[in-house]
C-alpha cells in the first residue's frame, strides 16, 4: 500500500517494532512530530485503507514471508512470523498448522502439539491437521495416539502417501515399544 515498514508497524499497534525501526528510518516529510508517538498517531490517522483490508494484506504478507522462511529452513524465523500472523487472525487454522510444522522442525513437540490441536479443533476434517497432530505425538513418543491421528487423516484422504508412511512408521515404533516392555 505504499507505506514504509515503520508506518505498517505503527498502524498495527506494534510499538516495539516502531521503536526498533525509528533510528534506522529516514524522516517522513509529512510526519510533523518525528517521534515514536508522533509516527504512531500519524499512521493511525491514515484514511486510505480500511483496517480490515489492511489487516488482510498484512496477513497475506505474513503467510508469504512464513512460507519463504520455511523454504529457507529458517524455522525459528517462520515461527515468529506465524505468531504475528496469528495475532491478526486467531481463527486461521493454516497459521496454526504452519507454526506447528516450525515447532516440529525445532524439536519442540509439546508446542507443536498445542498448535496442531488448535488447528484440529478449527478444522477437524482437514487431513493436514490430523497429520500435524500425529507428527507432534510421534515426536513426544506417544505412538498410540499418533496412530489414531494418522488413521483419522487417512479416513479423510485415503490416498495420502505422506500420512500412510507416517502411520506405517508409527505402527513399527509401537511394535518396538511393546517388544521393549516385554
Amino acid at each position: 500500500f505504499g507505506h514504509l515498514p515503520i508506518e505498517v508497524a505503527a498502524r498495527c499497534g506494534a510499538r516495539k517494532d516502531v521503536e526498533t525501526l525509528f533510528p534506522v528510518t529516514s524522516r517522513i516529510p509529512c510526519v510533523h512530530d518525528w517521534t515514536v508517538d508522533g509516527i504512531i498517531n500519524y499512521a493511525k490517522s491514515l484514511p486510505d485503507v480500511k483496517d480490515e483490508e489492511f489487516c488482510e494484506a498484512m496477513l497475506d504478507m505474513g503467510k508469504f514471508q512464513g512460507r519463504e522462511a520455511v523454504k529457507n529452513k529458517d524455522y525459528r524465523g517462520a515461527m515468529h512470523i506465524y505468531t504475528k500472523a496469528i495475532a491478526l487472525n486467531t481463527r486461521d487454522a493454516s497459521l496454526f498448522s504452519n507454526r506447528s510444522l516450525c515447532w516440529l522442525k525445532l524439536g519442540e513437540g509439546e508446542k507443536a502439539l498445542i498448535d496442531a490441536e488448535a488447528c484440529r479443533m478449527m478444522q477437524p476434517n482437514w487431513p493436514e491437521a490430523c497429520y500435524r497432530q500425529g507428527a507432534a505425538l510421534m515426536l513426544l513418543k506417544d505412538c498410540k495416539n499418533a496412530c489414531s491421528s494418522f488413521l483419522d487423516g487417512l479416513k479423510l484422504e485415503p490416498e495420502n502417501v505422506e500420512m500412510n508412511n507416517a502411520l506405517r512408521l508409527c505402527l513399527v515404533q509401537r511394535k518396538v515399544d511393546v517388544m521393549e516392555k516385554d
